[in-house]
């Protein structure tokens, strides 16, 4: 009787060649590597496995904030500190797990920014370069912490410090240089004049007196 080629006499396999024979003849399918649950992590507590999680989060303390809060006309909003075409980091939190933890934190150039809902949208830089994909955020929402990434370079590097951009002009402002604010008035000179002649006094005084 003829035997296929790829067949092995079972007393010639090994241990684990006859698992695997065996696992095949079951009709059994192989697991992929993330499926398998190793035996160590088994023992691991959630709250460590949080810990291991967060610790995977990158600094960004050390940028500039990406936006302000103000009151305009007596509503709270939000304003962004970056235009389009700027490079961002924004990281991102989730509620529909304990604790609100940290999910992801995206790096990218802004591609659109609206001022009415608070929608910012992105070029992800970890995706296609040729054909990046856009990812979507708010920068009205707490859970999403948006700051200004150095313009080349890795933004993670606590090195890294950014100015922010000026937020613009209202209509009809002007902007201040240094100094007195316009439109302030120079003290008379008379007053200027009797201030001095008072300190002149008060100095002789002094001398006097030693």
């Amino acid at each position: 009787m003829s035997t296929d080629e790829s067949t092995v006499p079972v007393e010639e396999l090994s241990d684990i060649e006859r698992m695997v024979q065996s696992a095949i003849d079951a009709g059994v399918e192989p697991k992929d590597d993330d499926d398998v649950v190793d035996p160590e992590d088994a023992s691991v507590s959630d709250d460590e496995r949080r810990q291991r999680w967060l610790a995977r989060r990158q600094p960004i303390d050390h940028l500039k904030p990406g936006v302000i809060t103000t009151v305009l006309d007596g509503v709270t909003t939000t304003l962004p500190l970056f235009d389009i075409g700027d490079r961002i980091v924004a990281d991102v939190s989730t509620t529909l797990l304990r604790g609100n933890p940290w999910i992801y934190t995206l790096v990218g150039k802004v591609r659109s920014i609206d001022d009415d809902t608070g929608l910012v949208t992105l070029w992800d830089e970890d995706t296609d370069r040729r054909n990046p994909m856009t990812r979507y955020v708010s920068m009205r929402d707490p859970l999403i912490i948006l700051k200004i990434a150095p313009t080349r370079g890795n933004p993670f590097d606590t090195t890294h410090v950014v100015k922010p951009r000026p937020v613009d002009l209202k209509p009809g402002e002007v902007k201040r240089g240094r100094g007195r604010p316009a439109g302030s008035k120079n003290r008379p000179k008379e007053v200027i004049r009797a201030e001095r002649e008072a300190m002149k006094a008060l100095r002789a005084e002094k001398r006097a007196r030693k």
